[in-house]
């Protein structure tokens, strides 16, 4: 483990990995975690598993107190999996408490009081432990994978079957898709999106991704600016007022955004349209 941070207060925390991958443990409160691809709702007992490179805020619900506790890992690596990965997403996902929580607060507690209370040992026993835990990780991450795959006792009627994609599949990653091009003004997460279709919010980008080319966020966002893009050219709009309609409130990060998907700002882009 390379640092670890324990906080609490009702300030926004934020969170830079780095090269590190890092494990939030929300110990009491309720928040968001917010980053440019998505918002996540965490409540106490629950994990984030945020990925190297992403940037992350946690944000109190109400600016009410949390308790949080991030630990940054370097040198993480599971067969199969990119550096610093815990599945395929590139984005940060929830990891819900568990039915047998206790064991996750129990292995949090003994990291926290190993670090606080160095001794003799402890950097092996707080690597034991976060083993321990990771690997308690990808056996939910497993366990929700599998809960959304058909069952293979069920037989098949010979004439649907899929020939090539997996048409179950296809037609979730393109519901979620309407979804957003309909809704793309709304304040939605990922896991808002998974909720739709009934998925994790892992197994949604997995397969989002793999059939549209981008994440679900990445699509929203693409939808947003699309539409802004629309507006500034067909109607006489302000820049603020077009930020708030596709979703955007802050103009300031509209702006920003605008211009990073398009190498205009938004005033320039009117003008040379």
């Amino acid at each position: 483990m390379a640092s670890w941070c324990d906080w609490a207060g009702s300030d926004p925390l934020p969170i830079a990995p780095g090269e590190r991958s890092c494990v939030l443990w929300l110990r009491a409160g309720s928040g968001h975690a917010c980053s440019v691809h998505n918002r996540i709702e965490i409540n106490a007992g629950a994990c984030l598993f945020v990925p190297p490179e992403v940037e992350v805020t946690l944000r109190p619900v109400a600016d009410l107190p949390i308790r949080a506790v991030a630990y940054f890992v370097s040198g993480l690596q599971v067969q199969g999996k990119r550096r610093g990965m815990l599945a395929n997403s590139s984005v940060p996902f929830l990891i819900p408490p568990a039915p047998d929580q206790h064991k996750v607060d129990r292995i949090m507690e003994d990291i926290l009081h190993e670090i606080r209370h160095p001794q003799l040992g402890s950097s092996e026993v707080v690597s034991s432990l976060l083993q321990a835990l990771l690997i308690h990780f990808l056996r939910e991450l497993r366990d929700e994978e599998a809960l959304t795959q058909p069952s293979s006792d069920v037989p098949s009627d010979p004439q649907s079957e899929p020939s090539g994609e997996d048409e179950t599949t296809v037609g979730l990653a393109h519901h979620v898709r309407v979804y957003i091009e309909k809704n793309f003004h709304l304040e939605l997460s990922l896991s808002d999106l998974a909720q739709i279709v009934f998925v994790s919010p892992y197994h949604l980008a997995h397969i989002f991704k793999e059939e549209v080319g981008m994440s679900p966020i990445q699509y929203l966002i693409k939808c947003r600016i699309d539409e802004a893009k629309r507006m500034l050219v067909e109607t006489g709009y302000s820049v603020r007022e077009i930020a708030s309609r596709v979703g955007y409130p802050n103009a300031n990060y509209f702006n920003l955004l605008f211009s990073k998907m398009t190498g205009d700002s938004p005033g320039k882009y009117r003008k040379r349209k």
